[in-house]
């Protein structure tokens, strides 16, 4: 025991918590378990600090632990883990120099996917009959919100600097593709990362650049402020597993083997194809998580109100990045959710302006999703995901389908020029 070090014996300086790593280790590890409803860890597995060159175990009291997040202050760690064999899995804390652990979760139902969130606050993931959902919970007791509302599974993969909750979810007509999104952490401005509606993404990671690293098949891609859409990544040969963690000297940490015999190790990297991967601890280690000097998560105030339902203006519905809407073809929009059952249901339809402009007011915490009429009452273009929004939410977005790297003209829309009611929904028939 003596010749382990703890984090008091480490914690003297940056450059002695950079040497510091948290990793799951696991016999197998299946990131597509979430596409097929299976365990994630079959064989068991179990969260090690590394430091100065030697392992131990962060909570040996528990039977089963992964998923690590470290406190922005490096005390302590949030996991998911069993307390004892074929218990569920739910979120436990613990104190990262070594101690019992505590739950913070409860029921029968798996908590998966922690992480520190601002105000003494967490989030994760609870399965439900509707799928994995996100919630968010006070770390000292209370009651939790939920952030997501569609069926599915929802997993969160990080808390980004700008405080919104970064996630991943099967896209709702492409189950075995993921995508990546984003919502505020009282539930409300949820969007696709890119909405490009590329290939299956997911175990993303924010990067100091403010770049989004996620993987993508056995390789990694990035989002980058510059582009609308992914940026491949041209990287030694070899077959890659994230979420991939950044250290303080802007390298890598990533699963790695460079062929389908060998074990997985956490390796280090930097993005040139010319650098080989440095191993680092293995074997069939996963999800790296440095120790290392963060910001505290921040705060995001909610601007929501206490009206009934949601608010949403569209500025120009004819402009699409996907689909050639004619000027003038649309008349109006219809609106449909989802009953219990997962039927689509029609809220009904409003009027659509000259200029493409339309404001509606639809039902909170349900599933949403517009469909363009022309006058004749056929499809001009219709949504093929879904969207929520907060009771109390108001919304505005560019167009329909309209791509994150375009901006509003600055013009006045003329439904409000006519009137600023929204059409009213959210009592029609479901």
């Amino acid at each position: 025991m003596a010749a382990i070090l703890t984090l008091l014996d480490l914690a003297v300086g940056t450059a002695a918590l950079s040497s510091t790593l948290l990793y799951t280790e696991a016999p197998q590890y299946d990131p597509q378990a979430m596409l097929r409803g299976v365990e994630r860890f079959p064989a068991g597995a179990v969260v090690k600090v590394l430091a100065s060159g030697r392992s131990r175990v962060l909570a040996p009291s528990l039977a089963d632990s992964a998923d690590a997040a470290i406190s922005p202050d490096n005390r302590n760690v949030l996991l998911s883990a069993r307390g004892k064999p074929g218990q569920p899995w739910q979120i436990w804390e613990v104190p990262l120099e070594g101690g019992p652990p505590w739950q913070v979760t409860f029921g029968a139902e798996d908590c998966i996917r922690p992480f520190y969130a601002a105000e003494g606050k967490f989030i994760y993931a609870r399965k439900t009959a509707r799928g994995f959902q996100i919630e968010i919970a006070p770390l000292a007791g209370g009651s939790a919100l939920r952030l997501t509302y569609l069926p599915g599974d929802f997993l969160p993969d990080a808390i980004l600097r700008d405080g919104r909750v970064l996630f991943e979810a099967a896209f709702p007509v492409a189950p075995a593709v993921r995508d990546l999104y984003t919502v505020y952490t009282d539930g409300s401005g949820v969007e696709t990362r890119r909405c490009d509606h590329g290939p299956d993404r997911h175990s993303a990671a924010e990067l100091a650049s403010g770049d989004t690293l996620f993987q993508t098949g056995t390789g990694l891609a990035r989002f980058t402020s510059a582009r609308a859409g992914q940026l491949e990544l041209t990287l030694p040969k070899g077959q890659y597993v994230g979420p991939v963690a950044e250290t303080d000297a802007g390298e890598w940490l990533a699963s790695y083997r460079a062929g389908g015999a060998d074990a997985y190790w956490i390796c280090r990297l930097r993005p040139l194809p010319a650098a080989p991967p440095i191993k680092v601890v293995g074997p069939n280690a996963w999800q790296p998580v440095p120790v290392r000097v963060r910001p505290a998560t921040p705060y995001h105030p909610s601007s929501l109100g206490n009206r009934e339902g949601a608010n949403l203006l569209c500025l120009n519905a004819n402009i699409s990045k996907t689909e050639h809407i004619p000027k003038g073809s649309v008349a109006e929009v219809r609106v449909w959710s989802m009953n219990e059952r997962g039927a689509a249901v029609a809220l009904g339809t409003a009027p659509v302006e000259t200029d493409g402009s339309f404001y509606v007011q639809t039902p909170s915490e349900a599933p949403l999703r517009f469909e363009l009429l022309d006058r004749a009452g056929k499809t001009v273009a219709a949504e093929k995901g879904w969207f929520w929004a907060r009771k109390g939410e108001q919304r505005v977005c560019v167009g329909c389908h309209a791509g994150p790297e375009r901006a509003p003209e600055n013009l006045a829309p003329q439904v409000l020029l006519r009137t600023q009611k929204p059409v009213p929904m959210i009592n029609r028939t479901n």
